[in-house]
C-alpha cells in the first residue's frame, strides 16, 4: 500500500476515533425525523496519473485517477426508529477536466454509494460502504484515443460533523482487453451533504 494511501486511511480513522469521545461532552439529541432525501458534493484528490497535459508558460496539469468534483442524489433511513444507525445510498457523477480552452482531456465515472452511518448525539459520525465506479472514461480529445475502464468495486469510509465529513475512497481501475496493472484510484477529499429539514449549525 502506497505512503499516501496510508496517510489518508490514518486521517479519516483518526477523525472517526475522536468523535465518540467528543460526543460524550454533550447530553443526546432529538433523533428527528426516520429518513428523508440527500444531496452530496465531493471535491477528492489522489490517485494515480492518468494524463499529463503541458502549456506554453511551462505549467503542466495532471488528470488522476482518484480526482475530480462528484455530484451525487439519493436517500438516507434509519432500520429502527430509535436507533442512531442509518443507511443511505446515491447515485452520482464525478468528473475532471484540464484547464485548456482548446483541450477538453478528462476522466469521468458514474457513482454508485451504499453506506452504513452512525450518528453521535452533539452531530459528530462515522461511516462505511461500497463504492462502485460505473462507465470511468479517460477522453482524449483527439490528442490521444479514448480509454474505456472496465466497471469497479471499492469502499468507502467518512468522519464528519453535521453536513461536512473528510472521506476516503479505496479502489482500482482495470481494462480486461489489455494487459496492464491495476490503475490506483484511490482518493481522499471534502464532502457536503445537504439534508432538508437537518440543522446545520
Amino acid at each position: 500500500m502506497k505512503s499516501t494511501t496510508l496517510i489518508a486511511a490514518f486521517a479519516v480513522l483518526l477523525l472517526a476515533a475522536a468523535a465518540p469521545a467528543l460526543a460524550q461532552k454533550r447530553g443526546h439529541a432529538p433523533l428527528g425525523q426516520r429518513g428523508g432525501f440527500l444531496i452530496q458534493t465531493d471535491a477528492d484528490f489522489g490517485g494515480e496519473t492518468l494524463a499529463t497535459v503541458d502549456y506554453e508558460d511551462d505549467y503542466s496539469q495532471d488528470i488522476r485517477a482518484g480526482q475530480g468534483l462528484a455530484l451525487s442524489v439519493g436517500g438516507w433511513f434509519r432500520p429502527i426508529e430509535s436507533s442512531t444507525l442509518e443507511i443511505q445510498a446515491s447515485l452520482g457523477y464525478k468528473y475532471e477536466t484540464t484547464f485548456a480552452s482548446n483541450a477538453d482531456i478528462s476522466f469521468s465515472r458514474t457513482l454508485l454509494q451504499l453506506e452504513a452511518l452512525y450518528r453521535f448525539p452533539n452531530g459528530f459520525f462515522i461511516g462505511a460502504g461500497l463504492m462502485r465506479h460505473n462507465s470511468p472514461k479517460l477522453e482524449g480529445d483527439d490528442f490521444f484515443g479514448d480509454i474505456r475502464f472496465d466497471d469497479a468495486t471499492g469502499f468507502n469510509v467518512e468522519a464528519g460533523w453535521r453536513w461536512i465529513s473528510l472521506h476516503y475512497t479505496g479502489i482500482d481501475y482495470t481494462i480486461d482487453e489489455f494487459d496492464v496493472e491495476d490503475i490506483d484510484g484511490n482518493s481522499i477529499g471534502i464532502r457536503f451533504t445537504w439534508r432538508p429539514g437537518e440543522r446545520w449549525f
